[in-house]
């Protein structure tokens, strides 16, 4: 069997991808050239990239979600308690 690996180097920032997921040699060159290009993305841009921008997105979401989430929690136990000492 031929050697599949791809090594891609940048060389000014210096940053390197190796891809060896596949047996097929294209296919490791795409999957590596799009790895490269979300690590130049994040070495370039850094707090602005695309993936950290995408996370940050996906950490407010999950941050009001839950802030929805305890607020009803707490209307519940509210409106329950206050049932109760009607009683």
């Amino acid at each position: 069997k031929p050697p599949n690996r791809v090594v891609l180097v940048h060389e000014p920032p210096g940053v390197r991808v190796e891809c060896q997921d596949t047996r097929s040699l294209s296919q490791n060159r795409k999957i590596a050239r799009k790895r490269l290009r979300l690590k130049l993305d994040e070495h370039l841009n850094g707090a602005r990239s695309r993936t950290r921008v995408k996370a940050e997105k996906a950490s407010t979401k999950k941050a009001k979600s839950k802030a929805r989430n305890k607020a009803r929690q707490r209307k519940k136990r509210e409106a329950a308690e206050a049932e109760g000492s009607e009683l």
